[in-house]
């Protein structure tokens, strides 16, 4: 198996007319399209991990709230 990396811009109509270089064998084949993204539409977008280390989670984060505190979060609580 031998493979083409060729870039291409797809135009508004999608059709797009190649040539293959010569090393490619003839015969069948399979074309696989992978579209990218343009810059513009991930510009704006936060890289993961930027703040990392910038913030502090208690050990106990997941810990079931205190009963009085949950009492408020079922709608139990006295206060108006």
């Amino acid at each position: 198996m031998k493979a083409a990396k060729i870039h291409i811009m797809i135009p508004a109509d999608h059709r797009v007319e190649l040539t293959l270089p010569a090393e490619l064998p003839t015969g069948p084949a399979e074309v696989i399209v992978l579209s990218v993204s343009p810059p513009e539409a991930t510009s704006g977008r936060r890289p993961m991990g930027i703040d990392a280390g910038k913030i502090w989670i208690a050990d106990d984060f997941d810990a079931p709230l205190p009963p009085d505190l949950r009492r408020c979060f079922d709608g139990d609580s006295d206060d108006p």
